[in-house]
């Protein structure tokens, strides 16, 4: 289960969440009802998804169009070099992250609270350089693919 540390950083990126989708609004109209919703971060339901990654849905569908969701990495793990078809934002709930260029000579430390923007189509290796697990929320206008580059 998880800390109170992470379950309190997860609560916070669940606000961001409330704050996300008004980005996307006036060419996405049809996805935001005019209700409040509220989801405790216990009731997150993470999945893997086609692409093999673990995540748990905030709003609108990943597979096919505007989104946030969490994404969980084990500590100590790194993707393989890739792309995806949309820009995207990320922000580091919980562990210490790095998403760089391939063959970057260092990697530079995304402590919980922090975020980058990864260009679309652009390669890059994502890493969760914390023993212990990391969490990031993805916010992006498109769908989620993971596109590895060979």
């Amino acid at each position: 289960m998880y800390r109170n540390a992470t379950l309190k950083r997860l609560a916070m990126a669940a606000a961001f969440i409330a704050a996300a989708p008004a980005a996307f609004a006036a060419t996405n109209a049809e996805l935001y009802a005019d209700t409040s919703k509220v989801v405790p971060v216990t009731d997150l339901k993470f999945y893997q998804n086609k692409e093999g990654l673990t995540i748990a849905n905030g709003w609108g569908d990943p597979a096919n169009g505007p989104h946030s969701n969490y994404i969980k990495m084990a500590g100590g793990t790194a993707s393989g070099v890739h792309t995806h078809s949309e820009s995207y934002y990320g922000v580091v709930i919980a562990g210490v992250v790095a998403n760089e260029p391939p063959g970057s000579k260092q990697d530079r430390p995304l402590a919980p609270g922090s975020y980058w923007y990864q260009k679309g189509n652009e390669p890059h290796v994502t890493k969760c350089i914390s023993q212990t697990e990391c969490i990031f929320f993805v916010t992006a206008k498109g769908a989620f693919d993971y596109l590895p580059v060979k």
